[in-house]
């Protein structure tokens, strides 16, 4: 085992590790409700010796049991009420539980996660796309409904390319009706028998009612994408039926695109920064919009492989996202596109083949796993700091020097793409964010053969524009 894989494996050993020896040791065994029972008193005493200490000691217990999966999360609830009321209490261990949570979720998302999708095939691909874009209704509904395992609600998402931001407010919204309920039982902890008996069955049926309200936007979501998923298989029998030779109408949608890209896009400024803008109203009136993206839906997708693989998917990439603008009238900047929890680029999906691909699926789990860093340079996200948009589409008998050109297009477009200032080497956000992507991190290497630069020049990144690629 190398270096790199131990590294990656080492946070989930040791949770391993700790938990059997938790086990182990019997601590499981002495941690009870009589246990607890009795010493209800010391434990007042102590908080109120210790109000602010005792309420920090407690989250960061309650985080550890959490984390390490351990079976005292009802009782920890239960004692939590009991020491610092229905109100203190649940605030504390809901900022505990959460943050418990969100330590296991980052632990097997970069293990079993990774993993998992190193691996995936076809279906856990379609399922993780569902997952991810319906992550709050299901992650709301699975934190609601208390038949399931607090453990497995904290992995499961994990598995399923979750992202955090959703993750940690679903959590910790999520858990709050539940833990309220059982603090405030909590607070006649010398009564309670036994922690079966806790909850009721009308307590149970009113938290599954509440979860099933929670997935009513996604189960809406999900009537509609079948609708669309239905009306995609109808375009592809529809497509397979016509007597035009295979490919043929990609070629189409090709020359209709293209027709597109140079009927509406223009050079562009923006505060000092050149692009290619797009006359988005001008193109939102060609019919030719909509004809290419009924020949693009129709495609199916898996039918390509190498280099046409890659050049259909930058194609569908940019053109789906100039889809995206032109359908839902944006006019200033991509991102208010976005939704309270999800971004434009999860938000949105567009059925190929029966299935549903959003622009962030495309780009994370498409193009940058082909391990071909300059495909950055060729997808365009609607914004004035993205590397232009090409005014041909990409093909895969020329797909290397487009990628080349567009590259160094970038490059020397210098408020957006890299310029040296005193010594110091400013080059675009992506390289920033996708820093894995550019020779596992070693940017300047990457940069070498494209922009010689002094190895010990500082790098630093340039601000990034979000406005929208229109014509000015």
């Amino acid at each position: 085992m190398n270096i790199k894989v131990l590294k990656r494996w080492l946070p989930l050993i040791l949770i391993v590790l700790l938990i059997g020896a938790a086990r182990a040791s019997g601590l499981m065994d002495m941690v009870n409700l009589e246990a607890v029972k009795a010493q209800r008193g010391q434990l007042l005493d102590m908080v109120a010796a210790h109000p602010v200490l005792s309420v920090a000691g407690f989250m960061a217990l309650y985080a550890a049991a959490v984390a390490l999966s351990l079976p005292i999360a009802t009782l920890l609830t239960l004692l939590g009420g009991f020491l610092f009321g229905r109100w203190i209490g649940t605030a504390a261990i809901v900022i505990g539980a959460t943050a418990g949570a969100t330590i296991l979720f980052l632990i097997a998302r970069s293990t079993l996660g990774d993993t998992l999708r190193e691996k995936a095939g076809p279906l856990y691909n379609k399922v993780a796309a569902n997952m991810e874009r319906n992550a709050v209704g299901y992650m709301l509904f699975m934190r609601l409904v208390p038949l399931f395992p607090f453990f497995l609600v904290n992995i499961v998402p994990a598995l399923f390319n979750v992202r955090l931001l959703p993750y940690v407010l679903t959590t910790f919204f999520g858990i709050i009706p539940g833990t309220f309920v059982y603090a405030n039982v909590g607070r006649e902890l010398g009564a309670i028998e036994s922690l079966g008996d806790l909850a009721s069955p009308q307590t149970l049926t009113a938290f599954t009612l509440l979860g099933l309200f929670a997935l009513i936007p996604t189960l809406y979501r999900q009537f509609k994408g079948r609708k669309k998923a239905a009306a995609a298989l109808l375009a592809v029998m529809l497509a397979t039926a016509q007597p035009a030779q295979a490919g043929e109408n990609y070629e189409r949608f090709l020359s209709l695109y293209e027709g597109l890209l140079q009927a509406h896009v223009r050079p562009a400024e923006k505060d000092g920064i050149a692009y290619n803008g797009v006359d988005y109203d001008s193109w939102a009136a060609d019919p030719r919009h909509g004809q290419a993206l009924k020949l693009l839906l129709a495609e199916n997708p898996q039918s390509y492989a190498g280099d046409e693989k890659t050049a259909f998917w930058i194609n569908a990439y940019n053109f789906l996202t100039l889809e995206l603008i032109v359908r839902e009238g944006e006019r200033q900047s991509i991102k208010n596109l976005g939704g309270t929890f999800t971004s434009p680029w999860t938000r949105y999906a567009w059925p190929l083949a029966g299935m549903d691909y959003t622009l962030d699926y495309i780009e994370h789990k498409i193009l940058r796993p082909m391990g071909d860093a300059r495909v950055h340079f060729a997808i365009n996200c609607a914004s004035v700091s993205c590397p232009d948009l090409r005014t041909e589409s990409y093909r895969s008998g020329k797909l290397g020097s487009q990628l080349n050109e567009q590259t160094i297009l970038t490059f020397d477009n210098p408020n957006k793409g890299l310029h040296t200032e005193n010594g110091t080497l400013y080059v675009s956000r992506v390289f920033d964010w996708f820093a894995a992507d550019f020779n596992d991190g070693d940017v300047k290497g990457w940069l070498r053969p494209y922009v010689p630069a002094d190895e010990n020049a500082p790098l630093r990144y340039l601000d990034y524009d979000w406005s929208l690629n229109k014509t000015r």
